[in-house]
């Protein structure tokens, strides 16, 4: 996958349609710094992405370190969400 399709503040996903995991931070030719949400900062290479497309960058979970895939599953913990509206 060329990073060049790729821009800073593209959001990061675990997989097409789940909620957002992070975001771009910066694109080099041959790597991305990824802000993972509640994690950090992470560089990713194009072998860690499955695809990327409007605005998004679907990374392949199973590419990622080991402690960042085991933090996946509760990545939001913690956050303050608003109750939607009744």
């Amino acid at each position: 996958m060329p990073l060049s399709e790729i821009q800073t503040e593209d959001e990061v996903f675990a997989a097409e349609g789940e909620v957002g995991i992070g975001a771009v931070r910066e694109v080099t030719p041959r790597l991305l710094t990824v802000y993972f949400e509640g994690y950090g900062d992470v560089e990713i290479g194009p072998e860690q992405i499955v695809s990327a497309h409007d605005g998004k960058v679907i990374v392949d979970p199973a590419m990622l370190p080991q402690d960042l895939q085991d933090r996946l599953a509760g990545i939001h913990d913690g956050e303050y969400r608003r109750p939607s509206a009744t």
